[in-house]
C-alpha cells in the first residue's frame, strides 16, 4: 500500500493521518492537504487508499486491515512520535477499530470525526444498502454498532466530532443533482447524516477521552465534490485548527 507523506522534503516528529470515506482518495484530499500544511507547517500531513469494493468480503473489515497496516508502517519505517487521525464517513468505522484496539495508543495522541456514519457491527448488515443512517432517517439501531465501542476507548487519546448540518438531503436522496447547489442550504431538506446519530460518536466517548464537539453549518458531506470546494476546504482547516489549537497541538 503507498503511503503519501506531504511535504516529504523534511523530517517530522507528529503526523496527521487523513482516513478518507467513499471515493477520499489521496488526489481527492490533495488540495485539502496543501492547506493544511500551510496552516500546520510543523505537522506532516499522511493520505494513502482505501479499497473501495469487494465481492467476498466486508469492505469495513478490508479497510480496518489496511488503516492497521498503514499504522504498522507509519510507526515503523518513520520516526514519528505522535500520530492524530483526520477520519471523514466511512473512515469513522476502520478509526474506531484501531483507537479501540491499543495496539497503538501510544502514539495516537487525537483522533477528529468530520461527520462519521455509523455501521453495523454485524456481517449480516456490512453488506446491506442501508447500513448507515441519512438525515430523514430515525436513528435507531437494532444491533450493534461501531460508534458503541468508542466506549472501550481508554488511555490518552482525545476524541473531537464535527457534524456537517447543512441540508441538502431528503428521504429520496440529494434535492438536486447539481453539485454546486448540493453547497446551499435548503431548510426543506436534512442533513446527508442523521444528527443524533453523529452526535452519539461524543457521547459514546468516555469523558475523560473528549476532546470538543463542534457543528458546521456551511460544509456539506460531500465537502470534496459538493458546493465550493475552495471555501468547503477554507472552512475544514479553520475548525482543524480550532480543535487542535484548543488540544494544546504545536505548530
Amino acid at each position: 500500500m503507498q503511503i503519501d507523506i506531504y511535504p516529504s522534503s523534511k523530517q517530522f516528529s507528529k503526523c496527521l493521518v487523513l482516513v478518507g470515506g467513499s471515493g477520499d482518495t489521496s488526489e481527492e484530499f490533495a488540495p485539502l492537504v496543501t492547506e493544511l500544511s500551510k496552516k500546520m507547517p510543523a505537522i506532516a500531513i499522511c493520505t494513502f487508499n482505501f479499497s473501495s469494493q469487494s465481492l467476498t468480503e466486508s469492505i469495513l473489515d478490508i479497510q480496518t486491515q489496511e488503516l492497521d497496516l498503514v499504522f504498522k508502517k507509519l510507526t515503523l519505517d518513520y520516526n514519528f512520535n505522535e500520530l492524530n487521525i483526520f477520519a471523514t464517513s466511512m473512515g469513522s468505522y476502520s478509526t474506531i477499530k484501531l483507537i479501540t484496539s491499543n495496539k497503538y495508543s501510544a502514539i495516537i495522541s487525537r483522533v477528529i470525526f468530520y461527520d462519521p456514519a455509523d455501521y453495523y457491527l454485524s456481517p449480516k448488515f456490512k453488506n446491506s444498502d442501508d447500513v448507515t443512517w441519512s438525515g430523514s432517517q430515525q436513528y435507531l439501531p437494532v444491533q450493534a454498532v461501531i460508534s458503541s465501542e468508542l466506549g472501550h476507548l481508554t488511555g490518552h487519546i482525545k476524541v473531537s466530532v464535527v457534524h456537517l448540518t447543512l441540508r441538502n438531503y431528503g428521504p429520496s436522496g440529494y434535492l438536486t443533482d447539481d453539485l454546486v447547489l448540493r453547497g446551499e442550504d435548503d431548510p426543506s431538506g436534512y442533513p446527508r447524516l442523521n444528527t443524533q446519530m453523529v452526535k452519539s460518536f461524543y457521547d459514546k466517548t468516555p469523558p475523560n477521552n473528549r476532546g470538543e464537539y463542534f457543528e458546521e453549518s456551511n460544509v456539506p458531506h460531500a465537502m470534496l465534490r459538493d458546493g465550493n470546494v475552495s471555501k468547503n476546504i477554507a472552512r475544514i482547516v479553520n475548525t482543524v485548527v480550532k480543535i487542535i489549537s484548543k488540544l494544546q497541538f504545536d505548530f
